[in-house]
């Protein structure tokens, strides 16, 4: 198989009950993982663009949380009906979903 040309890593991490931040699995993130791989099979892009469920991305609050990658796009606080949208305007189209991107870490701290 040839290497994708892009890939959207999507957080499943789970916490312990009680821990101070959310996790993806408090978020349907894994619902959200196999609704982006379905939505890419029966576009037949799934050779070209690979969605993989990973542990921590790092961000917590305001999930689930994805990246896009090589683009280096965040998204967070989407949910499985923004599948679509993300895969027809960024993953296909190149431009990324503006309302659901993940708020810089360094606009937020600084």
């Amino acid at each position: 198989m040839a290497r994708p040309e892009k890939l959207i890593f999507i957080c499943v991490n789970e916490r312990a009950p009680g821990h101070k931040e959310s996790c993806g699995g408090e978020h349907a993130s894994a619902a959200i993982g196999q609704a982006f791989k379905q939505c890419l099979k029966q576009h037949g892009l799934n050779r070209h663009i690979r969605a993989s469920m990973t542990s921590c991305l790092g961000p917590c609050t305001g999930g689930p949380h994805a990246v896009v990658m090589p683009d280096n796009v965040w998204y967070s606080g989407f949910g499985v009906d923004d599948v679509e949208e993300i895969l027809e305007s960024h993953l296909v189209g190149g431009k990324p979903v503006e309302r659901l991107l993940a708020p810089n870490p360094e606009q937020i701290d600084g």
